[in-house]
């Protein structure tokens, strides 16, 4: 079996790790893959895994090149299924992917939000596609209510290389305190994500604000980037945080960052699920977060962290300070969450995913 996947992510963001681990993954089972996306990091990282890779550039949901270049290209893999793994690829891989003849599509749903209700996305979701494979029951939910059939819905939750975070966050690591100029007794607050509106960093803004009489030994650190970088930059001074709020930028250490801080905090409107949250539960952190989309899922509310109602600044605020007091507390919560992370496995998720397409090929065989 032949599995072609596509992928219209230019960056390297959540979504792409987890092809790049899907792909790795099916490898290691005998399964080949070949992967349509545009020249970047998830097509290089795919070639370096072995994976037979086809350049291919989509520049909207309506481009008929991009359809038929698909098209010419699944025509020649000839391959079982069709995973459609970014909403791009969804609106021009489908019916590229029937119009090759492919008889098994199967579409990654990575938000918990209801599809737009626009006529373009309302014909893009009535698009025959055989299985939804949904990082969160969040996200099935919200398919079921936009009109999804129950039974086309399944949810496969992304998945983490626990393993590899693991060791990353045991090897040498620059001195996170000490690079700031920050005493050992400071207590570190880190945030991993992508600066984007639907993140909220700024309600962390409000929340450290407000922390600074209650937890003044509390700092927080921001890895990532994004369109509201400047933005937040420039409220974080307004606010007369800079020396409270530290930004790191893009990292490829993360889980050396994140193994020296007390929490995680994510204070997103909307998640299909959160692997940051995963990758810190899995290395001891506990994670204090919105109860947006599929964080319930992510994070056991009293277990492995604490979840309060999302844009909720002071509910965030109470959470952190009670936690940073209470070292007890913050340490069995931790204990919990490395047992709670092994559910998220790159291994269950690459599972699951050939689970689906196996499911596939042996109904579309058996209705012949």
């Amino acid at each position: 079996m032949k599995i072609a996947h596509l992928d219209t992510g230019r960056e390297w963001r959540g979504g792409q790790s987890q092809v790049a681990l899907l792909l790795r993954g099916l490898a290691a089972r005998g399964v080949a893959s070949v992967l349509l996306a545009p020249e970047g990091p998830l097509l290089e990282r795919a070639a370096a895994l072995g994976a037979a890779t086809r350049p291919w550039h989509a520049r909207g949901d309506l481009d008929a090149a991009a359809v038929a270049a698909a098209q010419a290209a699944l025509r020649r893999e000839r391959p079982g299924v069709v995973h459609v793994h970014t909403a791009r690829a969804h609106a021009l891989g489908v019916p590229a992917a029937r119009l090759a003849g492919v008889e098994r599509v199967v579409a990654s749903r990575r938000v918990a939000f209801p599809p737009r209700r626009d006529p373009g996305s309302r014909l893009k979701y009535r698009l025959p596609v055989d299985r939804w494979l949904c990082v969160s029951e969040a996200a099935r939910r919200a398919l079921i209510e936009a009109g999804v059939e129950d039974d086309r819905a399944v949810v496969v939750p992304s998945g983490v290389d626990l393993d590899a975070v693991r060791a990353a966050a045991g090897r040498p690591a620059e001195d996170l305190r000490a690079r700031l100029g920050l005493s050992q007794a400071v207590l570190l607050l880190a945030t991993v994500g992508s600066f984007t509106a639907e993140k909220n960093h700024a309600l962390l803004l409000e929340v450290a604000s407000r922390l600074e009489a209650r937890a003044p030994q509390a700092h927080f650190v921001w890895v990532g980037d994004g369109p509201l970088l400047e933005p937040l930059r420039r409220e974080r001074d307004r606010r007369g945080l800079e020396g409270r709020v530290h930004l790191l930028g893009r990292r490829d250490d993360v889980p050396q960052l994140v193994q020296q801080c007390a929490l995680l905090l994510v204070a997103s409107r909307h998640e299909g699920l959160c692997t940051a949250a995963i990758e810190a539960e899995a290395l001891g952190i506990p994670v204090v977060a919105t109860r947006a989309g599929g964080l319930p899922e992510a994070v056991v509310h009293g277990e492995t962290g604490v979840l309060v109602p999302p844009g909720d600044a002071e509910a965030m605020t109470e959470a952190v300070a009670g936690l940073l007091s209470d070292p007890a507390r913050r340490g069995r919560m931790g204990e919990r969450a490395r047992d709670h992370a092994a559910r998220f496995s790159a291994d269950r998720m690459v599972e699951g995913t050939l689970a689906v397409y196996q499911d596939l090929v042996r109904s579309k065989s058996e209705a012949r």
